[in-house]
């Protein structure tokens, strides 16, 4: 392991030249290094297997606590639970291990790096991707009239300019060009403008003048076209005049939202603030140009860094711990920075450039917010100014943690104080929401400033769904091949004569038919993790036979991590890890163990009541289909580097997996370099059980950020592609392909349209209205919603090689969702995805390396 006080340089700065600042306290620019959230949660949270729902920003961190009797098993294998209703945290390890640039050696990687982000398109205007083939219904299924969170907005005046801003010299900095504009246009007596913060300006007023001089810069404006409202590229136009607006209604952005310090909630006992606002944008849709919306909540602490270090007696390793890789805000202006470091040797007094100091700098730009302690160390945040890697150093006593900590999230009374604020039941959600836009409308600075342009805001847009019939599960009988597995159960000396402890065991046998396992004890007074992996190396020798360790474990993440490295990376055997008080708590419990363990094993707890393939062709699912779930996590604890999650079917009836993941060359990308190799493990794994190929390959992919649409149509289909083509001939005919992006973070809400305003059932579904005009993509709600607000998944087919009904395919979609063998219902997504994002968080935040190749048919990551 490496050093706490040596990872990366989180330190000192690099002796580097300063760059323009402006109106940020801007360092260096640098090479990219970004350290990520630091979170050192147990799998006890299960917070990425809770996939349920997204029922408000801060959902993943509070649905654990929702429902009083999914405490039960939530420390399942420090990951399980009975009810999944939360959709995972979007996302990654620290290790030795030494990557080299192989870009000439793996196509995928040279192609990607040849294709500049200025060739690359936006979403919207993607082109060459699948249209939906049929609109007819032929499933059985029930409408069901819905309100969308999707507002029309209607304008009546056809003149709106754009014109060109340009700054000389150029102004890096956002506020200061929004200053330095701000008194351009006052000087000027120019009305009714919009600014984008960037390089454009709005105005229904032809403007004309001649560049001018404020505060030693230069600023032109210039015409550059007149608006058509009907174009999709108008987003941006109607986006700015939105957030514009939103500003003058009193709210502040904070990250990419809006929110207003009036009517916060204060947990004073907690030392917390709940932030109350809004998440905007405005989209293009087949009825036309919506404003979407939907509420938000942000956690603020109300202690400062600078107490919170003080609390930690300034000891650096802590400090790092809790701090390095976390959000802050800092409220003089009201903006987010990730923290990647503390400069325990910089000073307040220290030059921050030319003859000011840090101190002189705030004290002059923001005076009403004093520094009174001279010797706080300054914390690092890495930002990136009009595509320049930059380095601010920001002063703790002026900032604030935003976020729970991972202590903070194992205080049920904490968590359950915080969700009676921001678990929104619909009808308040949807009344919130129409307030809001109606307020847009009516406010007078708002108003006045929309009437020149005859823009107004409409009621929310009715939408027309379908309820897709939901099929049931049938219980696999199991017991005969769970008798013959060779296992092992490990719990501490005096935890296992515990009269609870020998009942349970005894319970759990029965439940599954296992035989009687050998048993382990550990010394009850010695927390050394190695004391776990040594009986677990010791029982291997012992018994070459043992597939499985049932091990209950005391709440100890080292504990845990060491169990799961040393099983899966050198042993090349499952574990299932069980908090005690987990393990005594019934025959609910002991249920839901054997459903896990029965998967982890390699078979199937259920199987689904109805045919969901047909044979044949002529545009249907052909019984020799393929299904892969793909994601990319982001959050390990593997610096600069994030882990893909490749997870393929390889029988008829999906229930028998392929596993495969891969560390990624740098943290936070998007893009899959190795797609192409796992496509040909995986093609080899199919013919290996099948003795053919599939004649279909579906690709359920998650984890494709906004504006990574074109990116993936023109270098992730491709290596999948050449893939299939580098399979043997003798195997068969190449398979056709699906490439499907699942995007499960959408703003998108959907309630009921009747008096008394609910969430829709699961199996709902909307494939028209709010839809893409040009795309082939849906919306659909799949999963059990017990709190809160459902929060639909949204799936865009890029490629159709098969020509499947839209609506077969949708059903079908649906199904898959019922195969995730860690819930008894369905989930958000289809169950390769959700098992991709598992593996991929587990590798990434606990085993910190590469799971050996023997386990790539189990589901070891449940």
């Amino acid at each position: 392991m490496i050093s706490k006080k040596h990872k990366g340089n989180d330190g000192e700065p690099r002796p580097l030249q300063e760059t323009e600042r402006n109106q940020s306290p801007l360092r260096h620019p640098q090479k990219n290094f970004n350290w990520n959230n630091h979170n050192t949660d147990n799998d006890s949270n299960n917070k990425n297997d809770n996939q349920q729902q997204k029922q408000s920003p801060l959902q993943s961190q509070l649905s654990q606590h929702s429902q009083p009797q999914e405490q039960s098993v939530q420390q399942l294998d420090l990951q399980t639970t009975i009810n999944e209703t939360s959709p995972p945290t979007t996302t990654t390890t620290t290790t030795t291990t030494t990557y080299t640039n192989n870009s000439l050696m793996n196509p995928i990687i040279s192609e990607i790096q040849k294709i500049s982000k200025r060739d690359l398109v936006r979403d919207g205007d993607i082109q060459n991707v699948a249209m939906v083939t049929e609109k007819s219904r032929t499933v059985q299924s029930m409408p069901i009239s819905l309100i969308s969170n999707y507002f029309p907005i209607v304008i009546s005046n056809n003149k709106t300019l754009q014109y060109r801003i340009d700054f000389d010299p150029p102004q890096v900095a956002t506020d200061k060009r929004r200053s330095l504009l701000k008194e351009f246009i006052s000087k000027n007596n120019f009305t009714n403008t919009f600014y984008d913060g960037d390089s454009i300006l709005y105005s229904p007023i032809n403007i004309t003048t001649n560049p001018q001089s404020i505060n030693g810069v230069q600023i032109s404006i210039k015409m550059v076209k007149q608006v058509n409202h009907k174009d999709k590229s108008s987003a941006q136009f109607f986006n700015t005049i939105t957030k514009t607006n939103i500003r003058k209604m009193g709210f502040s952005i904070i990250g990419r939202n809006y929110y207003s310090s009036f009517g916060k909630i204060n947990f004073n006992e907690h030392c917390l603030e709940v932030w109350k606002g809004f998440s905007t944008s405005v989209v293009s849709t087949e009825n036309g140009t919506m404003l979407l919306a939907d509420t938000s909540s942000k956690v603020i602490r109300s202690q400062t860094v600078l107490d919170r270090m003080s609390s930690l007696r300034f000891d650096e390793d802590r400090c790092y711990d809790e701090i390095v890789g976390s959000i802050v805000l800092t409220r003089y202006n009201n903006k987010t920075y990730r923290i990647s470091g503390i400069s325990w040797s910089r000073r307040v007094d220290d030059i921050m450039e030319g003859k000011t100091t840090f101190f002189q700098y705030y004290q002059r730009n923001y005076p009403n917010h004093g520094i009174t302690d001279y010797n706080q160390p300054l914390l690092k945040s890495e930002i990136k100014l009009r595509g320049v890697k930059q380095t601010i150093y920001l002063i703790p006593e002026l900032t604030f943690l935003t976020g729970l900590s991972d202590h903070m999230r194992k205080q049920f009374k904490i968590m359950k104080d915080i969700a009676e604020h921001s678990n929104i039941e619909p009808y308040k959600r949807y009344e919130t929401l129409r307030n809001f836009v109606s307020n847009m409308n009516d406010d007078q600075n708002v108003s006045k400033s929309l009437e020149p342009l005859g823009i107004s805001y409409q009621s929310a847009l009715k939408v027309d769904g379908f309820v897709l019939t939901a099929p049931k599960n049938l219980p696999n009988n199991n017991r005969d091949r769970l008798n013959r597995i060779k296992w092992v159960f490990i719990a501490e000396e005096f935890e296992y004569h515990k009269r609870e402890c020998l009942m349970n065991l005894d319970n759990f046998i029965k439940e599954t038919g296992l035989q009687k396992p050998e048993i382990y004890l550990s010394n009850s007074r010695d927390n050394n993790p190695l004391q776990y992996s040594n009986l677990m190396k010791k029982a291997m020798k012992e018994n070459r036979d043992i597939q499985l360790f049932l091990i209950l474990i005391p709440q100890n993440q080292e504990i845990y991590r060491e169990i799961k490295r040393k099983a899966l990376v050198e042993l090349k055997v499952l574990t299932q890890c069980v908090f005690p008080r987990t393990f005594y708590k019934g025959r609910a419990v002991i249920s839901k163990l054997k459903q896990q363990v029965i998967a982890k094993l390699g078979f199937a707890p259920w199987s689904l009541n109805q045919e969901i393939f047909k044979s044949g062709s002529g545009g249907v699912v052909p019984k020799k289909t393929m299904i892969i779930g793909v994601d990319v996590g982001h959050n390990s604890d593997m610096r600069s580097h994030s882990v893909v999650g490749f997870v393929a079917t390889i029988d008829d009836k999906f229930q028998k997996y392929f596993s495969r993941s891969f560390v990624q060359n740098r943290a936070g990308k998007e893009i899959i370099d190795s797609l192409e190799e796992a496509t040909r493990e995986a093609m080899a794994k199919y013919f290996q059980y099948n003795y053919c190929l599939p004649e279909l390959v579906i690709v359920y992919r998650d984890g494709v950020g906004d504006g990574m649409l074109d990116l993936v149509n023109r270098t992730e289909i491709t290596a999948m592609k050449r893939g299939f083509d580098k399979t043997p001939s003798s195997w068969g005919l190449k398979p056709k392909l699906m490439y499907v992006i699942v995007k499960k973070n959408t703003s998108a809400r959907f309630f009921t349209n009747e008096r008394d305003i609910k969430n829709p059932p699961p199996g709902t579904l909307v494939d028209s209205k709010i839809t893409h005009p040009g795309w082939y993509d849906f919306f659909l709600v799949s999963q059990v919603t017990f709190r809160g607000s459902v929060n639909p998944t949204h799936y865009h087919v890029l490629l159709d090689e098969q020509k499947i009904p839209a609506d077969l395919f949708q059903l079908f979609t649906f199904q898959m969702c019922h195969l995730y063998f860690n819930f008894e219902k369905s989930v958000r997504v289809p169950a390769t995805c959700q098992y991709a994002h598992r593996m991929a968080f587990l590798i990434g935040r606990t085993v910190c390396g590469e799971a050996s190749h023997q386990l790539s048919d189990k589901l070891f990551y449940l």
